[in-house]
């Protein structure tokens, strides 16, 4: 999901391949050159290739039928409480958006925004749909989750993508060389990053914007991950 912390997690995988395999590190916490995108050729061919992206799945993925045929890698989901998600994505661009955030939360068919409501749901959904089916090649990660044990969540996807050498030692490096304060002083410098506490989204909520997402994502939410928007 968009705002869950994919870049950071991002940056501390690609801290463990430069420490386990005496690479030059990410620049900062945007830096594709260990992980980068689907589409990109890797710059190094000798390591695990791990790619990063917010997309929703093509259907075929989420056929038993063309599991059995095609070759699929696995898939770390990565997802967080969606209220955060849109509260984060929402101070981010308020500015350009220039709306008020309850008519931002009830979204726009016409794609006005980057990320709404809707796309989330659809994005919960399809990826919902593959880990339900193809259990063995998908893993879920909460970013709460992450948040709470970071060196535990962070042996836990290294042993799922078959990462060896990510000792407790290097992952206790990465940790530390990925906390806020280190990474403030590696920012992006073509990008301005927006940070949002959670705490915010109580007071963004208004007690209607509370029943739209429930009634929301009661009607059309599959697959929740485990989130309760009652």
């Amino acid at each position: 999901m968009k705002q869950s912390g994919s870049h950071w997690l991002k940056y501390m995988l690609g801290l463990t391949l430069a420490k386990i395999h005496s690479l030059p590190p990410p620049a900062h916490i945007q830096d594709d050159a260990i992980i980068g995108h689907p589409k990109t050729p890797p710059r190094y061919g000798d390591i695990p290739q791990i790619v990063h992206s917010h997309t929703i799945p093509h259907y075929l993925n989420r056929s038993r039928r063309l599991a059995r045929l095609i070759h699929f890698p696995k898939y770390l989901i990565l997802v967080r409480d969606m209220r955060d998600v849109l509260v984060s994505h929402f101070e981010k661009w308020r500015d350009e958006y220039g709306v008020d955030f309850s008519i931002y939360l009830r979204g726009d068919v016409r794609g006005r925004y980057d990320n709404d409501i809707w796309l989330q749901i659809r994005f919960l959904n399809a990826w919902g749909a593959v880990a339900e089916r193809h259990p063995e090649r998908t893993q879920v990660l909460k970013y709460e989750a992450l948040c709470g044990d970071t060196k535990g969540e962070l042996a836990r996807v290294c042993a799922f993508f078959g990462i060896a050498g990510a000792t407790p030692s290097i992952l206790a490096e990465v940790v530390g060389q990925a906390s806020k304060a280190e990474m403030a002083m590696r920012p992006n410098p073509e990008v301005r990053l927006s940070v949002v506490r959670v705490a915010e989204r109580s007071t963004r909520f208004s007690p209607e914007d509370r029943r739209f997402i429930a009634e929301t994502c009661r009607r059309n939410l599959r697959h929740s991950f485990g989130y309760s928007y009652g």
